[in-house]
């Protein structure tokens, strides 16, 4: 059977398992999965390494998210094509001891982008059956709706869980919106060159769609593509009960979403300036805010800012909190000291005490139009949150993505710095 092939050889890129599972060469723009669906050549090293660290107990390779809707985003640099839309790959795997071997050794050999693929190859090691206890989040629902098998059994999208927008809890959901978070803490100092000004941008526009499509979920929708999710999003009222700091916050974003939109229908064709940069940041950050801001699950929460998100990183019961606490260890690098852990569990597990950290140096951000400040309040909410000691924002922000991309991930993000 399918299972019993994969583990006895790899899967090779390209590999004929049936006439819907061959490598084509451009992608477009199709829904129904498997459907017409042609697979840029670009794209291929990323995968190929991608197989290389799934070895003898793939199943399937599975592409998902933007790249398998045909709405990924691309960019002219230096005459060349160039992926900036992350690359989200799922690798089916026959058991959980495949899955373990295939993480540790994708830990040992990452994926430095070069070539047409300048984003992160994202690829999660699982199993029919681990999909299928996992929570009903965003991306396990693309995965089911749009995901290409690129090698191996195609079978396998049948085999799928299929999620309900319904099903996205309001814990997921929350979660969602506080990793978009990072997003905009990484932008803030991008890297050197058109290509970070480029990445950096993209990452703005991202978490802008983001922040309008969030708003669909807590109805319990998430219609297929980008566009239609803005589309509707603009057929709702608009948010209310903001504070004044956040008034015409959501209209600002309208050109986010407008270029947003225009960047999937066509390669960027130039780095923006410093100034514009600056400008779309504090907009996608005030979106972001706004969405945040009105999730039901804050109609009981305080009003002023650095409470609203010293209550968000303290959900959970004390006890919850306490055993997080003790047993929390870094995926990467130094796992904070036992003691410092245990000092600050009332706090929230480490884990959402890095996100209120960030919560709060975003919340900071959009009171300001100029250069983020740091008010009295964001200043004693991040040091009862623990998670940096800096008073400079630029510093702030960069500990704490430093902090979530090492400790909660695998620090694929800032691994060239570790």
């Amino acid at each position: 059977n399918a299972l019993a092939c994969a583990r006895r050889s790899p899967v090779r890129l390209g590999a004929r398992v049936n006439a819907s599972a061959r490598f084509r060469l451009e992608p477009v723009d199709r829904i129904a999965p498997d459907t017409g669906f042609e697979l840029s050549a670009a794209l291929r090293p990323a995968l190929e390494r991608a197989l290389e660290w799934a070895g003898d107990g793939l199943v399937a390779l599975v592409l998902s998210g933007s790249h398998a809707r045909g709405e990924a985003v691309w960019a002219e640099l230096h005459g060349q094509r160039v992926a900036l839309s992350d690359l989200d790959v799922y690798a089916i795997m026959a058991d959980e001891p495949s899955c373990a071997v295939a993480r540790a050794r994708a830990a040992g050999s990452p994926w430095q982008p070069a070539g047409a693929v300048m984003a992160p190859l994202e690829v999660a090691f699982v199993t029919v059956a681990g999909l299928a206890r996992s929570p009903a989040r965003p991306g396990t629902i693309e995965l089911a709706r749009s995901g290409r098998v690129v090698a191996g059994d195609v079978g396998v999208l049948s085999r799928l869980p299929r999620w309900e927008p319904s099903a996205v809890s309001a814990e997921e959901r929350r979660l969602l919106l506080e990793n978009r978070a990072f997003e905009l803490l990484a932008a803030f100092e991008p890297a050197v060159g058109e290509l970070g000004a480029l990445s950096a941008r993209h990452a703005m526009l991202k978490v802008a769609l983001d922040a309008a499509a969030s708003r669909l979920l807590t109805r319990g929708e998430w219609p297929a593509t980008v566009t239609a999710r803005v589309q509707r999003s603009r057929e709702l009222p608009r948010p209310l009960d903001l504070p004044s700091w956040l008034e015409r916050a959501w209209e600002g974003a309208e050109p986010l979403w407008e270029e947003a939109l225009a960047s999937r229908t066509g390669a960027v064709s130039r780095a923006p300036t410093a100034r514009e940069s600056l400008a779309t940041w504090h907009a996608a950050v005030r979106a972001w805010a706004v969405a945040w801001w009105v999730d039901p699950l804050f109609e009981a929460a305080p009003a002023d800012p650095w409470e609203r998100a010293l209550h968000a990183a303290a959900r959970g019961s004390w006890a919850r909190r306490l055993r997080r606490s003790v047993s929390f260890r870094a995926r990467t690098g130094a796992t904070p000291a036992f003691a410092a852990r245990m000092r600050r569990a009332l706090a929230g597990t480490p884990a959402m005490r890095i996100h209120g950290s960030a919560v709060v140096l975003l919340l900071a951000a959009a009171q300001s139009s100029e250069a983020p400040r740091m008010p009295a309040g964001a200043l004693r909410a991040l040091s009862k949150l623990g998670v940096t000691r800096s008073t400079a924002y630029g510093m702030a922000a960069r500990d704490t993505f430093l902090a979530w991309d090492r400790m909660l991930h695998d620090g694929l993000r800032t691994r060239e710095h570790v």
